[in-house]
């Protein structure tokens, strides 16, 4: 779906609309109201939609029911009972967020039924939730929230990236790769043979002075294998998924894991797993364009600038390929051995 920009949307309509949603939020008891960290940035949440609000305390990793963080960008979670709410064309989808510089834009999302304002530094964005709620199985997964912290941390020092991260004595590495490429399966069996596991699908990124730092953003993993010895508070199982999304006791996650390299998965026939170095910059590309597509509610207009965040995150890290061999087995062992290796 392109993005639509509507010019005589102007500032007065803006504020009248906004002014509605903080009555809203002002009036009504939140379901769940609390602190969500990613990483060390907080997110400030007041949530009234139900399915949402049962969730957030089990699927994020450092939730804080009840406290509110002076400087939390704040996020409030409602459902619209206004027949009215968007003054826009017809023909206009009702999937909408606002920001402060008049710009209506439509993200390309089916949705309806339900929204989602963010209120941050005076800019507001708008989103509505999927009819079909039950579906809604991983808050990462399906980018609902995913999409509104990629843009609200822009302006912090945080970045989600896509990629998992996994650890050995607080020193990891960031397995990226496109969807598919096995970052799940070589976190959860690392995670089930002792290592530190940050994440499988979305991870946060700091830079503490040369080092880059990973932190969790979920505490869930989504798997389509059974994985041994791994603490589950809660399995899910999406009706139009060939995954599980295991929800893991918040013990088994780490924090401050300091990345060492990045590690790209390859499918291939070899009989045993081979880690070698490879050149980065197609591998940055690739990740910023990642980025890029999924840091706004429509698409990034920040390409430049995008790859600029990335590049800096990026720029001291060593990358490598590990080829995979078809036992999973020797592909986590080789994984850990590396780390240790790396650590040493």
């Amino acid at each position: 779906m392109q993005t639509t920009y509507i010019k005589n949307f102007d500032r007065e309509q803006f504020q009248k609309l906004a002014d509605i949603f903080e009555t809203v939020a002002n009036d009504k008891k939140p379901l769940w109201m609390g602190t969500v960290y990613i990483g060390e940035q907080p997110i400030y949440i007041e949530c009234h939609v139900k399915w949402m609000a049962d969730k957030i305390n089990s699927f994020f990793a450092n939730a804080l029911p009840g406290e509110y963080v002076q400087n939390a960008i704040k996020l409030y979670v409602f459902k619209s009972t206004f027949p009215d709410f968007i003054p826009v064309p017809n023909q206009f989808e009702p999937d909408v967020y606002f920001t402060n510089d008049n710009v209506l834009r439509v993200p390309d999302m089916i949705v309806h039924k339900h929204c989602i304002l963010l209120n941050t530094n005076n800019t507001f964005y708008m989103n509505v939730d999927h009819d079909d709620l039950n579906n809604f199985y991983h808050l990462g997964e399906n980018h609902l929230l995913m999409r509104l912290f990629y843009y609200m941390l822009q302006n912090t020092k945080m970045t989600v990236v896509h990629g998992a991260v996994v650890g050995y004595e607080d020193h990891g590495v960031l397995i990226t790769g496109l969807s598919g490429a096995g970052k799940s399966t070589l976190s959860a069996f690392c995670l089930s043979k002792g290592l530190q596991f940050i994440g499988d699908d979305r991870v946060a990124l700091h830079k503490e002075n040369t080092c880059l730092v990973a932190n969790p953003v979920y505490s869930t993993i989504s798997v389509s294998t059974d994985i041994p010895n791994i603490k589950a508070v809660d399995v899910i199982h999406p009706t139009y998924s060939s995954k599980n999304v295991i929800v893991l006791d918040k013990s088994q996650l780490s924090q401050n894991i300091k990345i060492n390299a990045v590690i790209e998965p390859i499918k291939s026939q070899c009989k045993h797993p081979i880690i070698k170095p490879t050149p980065k910059n197609p591998i940055i590309t690739r990740i910023c364009k990642d980025y890029s597509h999924l840091s706004v509610l429509s698409r990034s207009t920040q390409l430049i600038a995008d790859y600029k965040r990335i590049l800096d995150l990026l720029c001291d890290i060593d990358f490598y390929t590990i080829q995979l061999s078809d036992s999973v087995d020797d592909n986590v062992t080789e994984i850990i051995n590396f780390i240790k290796q790396q650590r040493i």
